[in-house]
Order: structure tokens, then sequence, then C-alpha cells
């Protein structure tokens, strides 16, 4: 992956978790779909894809930074893919645990 497209895809990350975290409160259970995730961040990530915003999704669940869950959506006969974020994606995003080099962090 070339310097600017790891930037990016830093960036990218930082994005989504800070969206899933304003998903969180009082009425909302957190989970935001990968179409809202990417109508919200495209505006901000030149040629962003859904399928872009679903890999780094499943990315930050691997750190468990964040859960993923597939549901069927009649509408479309798809998959939908959402995302929630955790403890630890909010202890990320607060700077309370080491920063971690796959996600933007304003520490270094």
């Amino acid at each position: 992956m070339a310097r600017g497209e790891t930037i990016r895809a830093k960036e990218l990350r930082r994005g989504i978790l800070m969206a899933l975290r304003a998903a969180r409160g009082p009425g909302y259970d957190g989970w935001l779909s990968a179409r809202s995730l990417w109508n919200t961040l495209r505006f901000d990530a030149d040629g962003l894809t859904r399928r872009e915003v679903e890999e780094h999704l499943r990315y930050l669940a691997e750190k468990e930074y964040a859960e993923v869950r597939e549901r069927r959506e009649a509408k479309w006969d798809a998959c939908e893919v959402d995302g929630r974020i955790t403890a630890r994606g909010i202890d990320l995003l607060e700077e309370t645990i080491p920063a971690d080099p796959g996600v933007e962090d304003n520490r270094a």
C-alpha cells in the first residue's frame, strides 16, 4: 500500500469510529450501516466506496474497536453490513489506551 493510501486508510478508520461513537446515546443502539457511514464520509474521502467502508469496519472489528453484524436487506435483496463502536474503540478515540498504528491518532 502506498504511503498516501495508508494515510487515507488510517484517517477513514478514525472517521468511522467517530461516526459510530456519535451514533451512541439515549434511544439509540449505536448500530450504523455501511451505507450510512458511506453517506457520511464520502464527501471528505474522494472516491470512497461502500465496499471500502465495509473493509475498514471489518478491520476495526478485528482490532476489537468495533462490532460488525450482517443482515439481510429485503428491499434490495442484499446483505447489509452494520457497525457499532466498542468500549475499546471509545478508549482509542479518547486516547486512554496506547495508539494503534492502523488508526489515525492525534498523539503522534
